[in-house]
């Protein structure tokens, strides 16, 4: 049997069966192959015959089982249209019966054929052989949500696994969890359901062909298993005096975990005076930069899954170390560059690490290089109180050839150093974009400097081997750049055809290739919408006449600066006959006709794009909303608008219209909005109308 997930047919129809009743019955298809009773080694092929609905067959369903009546299923699968026959595989020796239905394209299911029966009487060509599978790693009782690994052997012929763990013993496809396509004989992996579970596991050769599965194995997931022994102290040694850094290290628990080990580090042994809480850990050691001096105790613990639903299952404490930190004064134990391979202008974090933390005020670490134009430091750093680790940011200058560089740290009269060479830029890379292109259409290319460019630019010389591509002869990396993009055309071609593109630069070369295709032909190009206004956009649909076996990639052009395109190409996947790009519509104050056009194959199609200005309001919108003293009015000059206080009232005036607005009665207002007397009383308040406004006038 193909190992697979569950066909999406059978997924969908298990759903949607309950509710496919009121369809009219699907014809049952006829198991055709192999004839009842016959012996079999596996793999095997079953088929059946053709069916056929009104609404069309979408594919069918198989099962196999080790009884008649199919109570439990030992197999399933699904294929597709068309498809009438598939593989079985990965059975052991015995009896077992077939049986297969169709589905329409109603999503509606035939019964069930008749069974079929065969036997299984041993492996046959190409089907791999059976794994043994160990015990789970270490012991066989975890808790939920611990991770638990599972080990079997090789198996010649596999081209990967199948790991299968149901709380049946007996598998049955409807409850057991399939863990597919492992490519080595180990995995691991955590639940949080509770629960007794068996195991098995069985190979899957390249073509898909399952072995038989191995033996079973048993374990338990629950929150009240045993938790195992805690880890042991490894070093430093118990009353060990120690500079900083310091590593301390313990053995691996029985199960180790992600992120399972926690250290702590503390003044005192009751572990009241925590300084270094470690949690989530990886490996059974840790390298701790920063502790006061003075006597420390430590200890360390394992997470293994839920104890609860809310609780942690974690192993005892181990035994309580203790070491002392020396008081004598910090001094630099290590200068160390995060990036070992530096060119001019690159970048790296330089690691100042020290024998004991600064005190609490701080201290001063003087630095100094050996050469301050290949690798300038500042004069100094400050280490933070009460740390004894930092790093500062240092960029390389530029040089014209391996200049090595010692850079030193001071303090209280010790000192460490880091030595390592500065490079000159050099070339790095040429990578195309893309790396094949329908011949005709515009491709890039990106050069890359190992290290940025000295001053005056770094001018690559670039060439290729074929005429189909033509690369410009120079492109320059501006100064203090990593690298730059250059346009790569090409020339139609009537096969594929190969061309290197070659970088050089102070004598060194990279070379990458770009495979060109045979160009189609564009067959039309619509715009939707093919007229806008103001700042829109369009689509642009390209459309060829039949769909190619290449992606074809056509070059595209407005001849308007005011519908411009995001790019300079349009791509027509494989196997399809559409493609499209988005066309950008800026503001015009008069109407334009842009020229949207799609070339390749010598051929050119257009279309245009109309891009309309926006009409200009012919009325603009006043709102006055009067408060106050009661029983006034507020009234405009030109007429059009009389609101009595606690009402708004509207007017529509034309643009550029001047507006007085007063009280009635000459009664003095504080007006604000568009039109503000700044908190001031005045009888009159005056604007120009441009745009759409609003008034307020508290009448006094």
């Amino acid at each position: 049997m193909k190992t697979r997930a569950i066909n999406l047919i059978l997924a969908v129809i298990l759903i949607l069966s309950a509710s496919c009743s009121a369809f009219a019955a699907v014809a049952v298809p006829n198991p055709l192959s192999p004839a009842s009773g016959t012996n079999l080694q596996s793999p095997l092929t079953i088929s059946w015959s053709a069916v056929t609905d009104p609404s069309g067959i979408l594919g069918y369903n198989w099962q196999v089982s080790t009884s008649s009546t199919f109570p439990t299923i030992a197999l399933q699968n699904s294929t597709n249209v068309g498809i009438t026959q598939d593989t079985v595989s990965g059975l052991p020796n015995g009896t077992y019966f077939w049986r297969v239905q169709a589905v329409s394209g109603a999503f509606v299911k035939s019964a069930w054929s008749g069974a079929r029966s065969f036997n299984i009487t041993g492996a046959g060509p190409g089907q791999p052989g059976a794994p043994a599978l160990s015990p789970t790693k270490a012991y066989s009782t975890f808790h939920p949500l611990e991770v638990m690994t599972f080990n079997w052997s090789p198996v010649t012929g596999a081209a990967s696994y199948v790991l299968q763990v149901s709380k049946d013993p007996s598998f049955p496809t409807t409850t057991t969890a399939s863990f597919n396509n492992i490519p080595n004989p180990t995995y691991s992996f955590s639940t949080p359901d509770e629960g007794t579970y068996s195991a098995r596991v069985y190979a899957v050769s390249a073509n898909g062909v399952a072995g038989v599965p191995s033996n079973t194995i048993n374990y338990s997931v629950f929150y009240n298993n045993p938790i195992g022994a805690p880890p042991a102290r490894v070093s430093p040694a118990s009353g060990a005096s120690l500079t900083l850094p310091l590593q301390i290290a313990w053995t691996d628990v029985a199960n180790p975990q992600p992120s399972g080990y926690e250290l702590q580090i503390a003044k005192d042994s009751g572990f009241q005076q925590i300084e270094d809480d470690s949690p989530q850990l990886n490996k059974p050691n840790r390298t701790v930069l920063s502790l006061t001096s003075g006597q420390k105790f430590w200890r360390v613990r394992s997470a293994q899954g839920d104890a609860s639903p809310t609780t942690a299952a974690v192993t005892a404490w181990s035994a309580v170390g203790s070491f002392t930190i020396s008081p004598a004064p910090p001094a630099p134990a290590s200068l160390v560059l995060t990036n070992n391979t530096l060119y001019s202008g690159d970048t790296t974090w330089v690691q100042v690490q020290l024998s004991a933390t600064a005190p609490a005020a701080g201290a001063v670490i003087n630095l100094t290089s050996s050469n301050p134009s290949a690798a300038p430091v500042p004069a100094s750093v400050n280490m933070p109180g009460n740390t004894a680790w930092m790093q500062f940011q240092m960029q390389t200058g530029q040089v014209t050839s391996a200049t090595p560089v010692t850079l030193t740290a001071t303090l209280n009269s010790g000192q460490a150093t880091a030595q390592f060479n500065v490079l000159p830029p050099s070339m790095k890379s040429i990578t195309l974009t893309p790396a094949s292109i329908s011949g005709g259409a515009q491709g890039g290319a990106i050069v890359m400097l190992n290290g940025q460019a000295p001053a005056g630019g770094a001018v690559v010389d670039l060439s290729s081997d074929s005429p189909s591509a033509m690369p410009p002869a120079l492109a320059t990396v501006p100064a203090g750049s990593y690298s730059v993009t250059v346009p790569i055309p090409t020339n139609a071609v009537s096969a594929s055809t190969l061309a290197n593109i070659t970088a050089t630069w102070n004598g060194a070369s990279v070379q990458s290739p770009l495979t060109m295709t045979p160009q189609g032909q564009p067959a039309s190009i619509a715009l939707s919408p093919s007229s806008v206004s103001g700042i829109s956009s369009s689509f642009a649909t390209v459309t060829m006449a039949a769909p190619a076996a290449t992606d074809q990639i056509f070059q595209i052009s407005s001849n308007s600066t005011a519908a411009s395109l995001g790019a300079n190409s349009v791509t027509i996947p494989a196997g399809s006959t559409t493609g499209g790009f988005f066309i950008n519509a800026a503001s015009v104050s008069t109407q334009t006709l842009a020229t949207i056009s799609v070339s390749g194959g010598g051929v050119t199609r257009s279309a245009t794009l109309t891009l309309n200005p926006v009409a200009a309001p012919t009325t603009t919108s006043l709102a006055v909303t009067a408060g106050g003293r009661s029983g006034e009015r507020v009234v405009s000059n030109p007429a059009g608008l009389s609101v009595a206080t606690g009402t708004t009232g509207n007017a529509q005036l034309a643009p550029g219209t001047v507006v007085t607005l007063s009280v009635a009665s000459g009664r003095d207002a504080i007006w604000g909005g568009a039109c503000s007397s700044s908190g001031a009383k005045t009888r009159s308040c005056t604007l120009t109308l441009n745009a759409n406004s609003s008034v307020t006038a508290n009448v006094q």
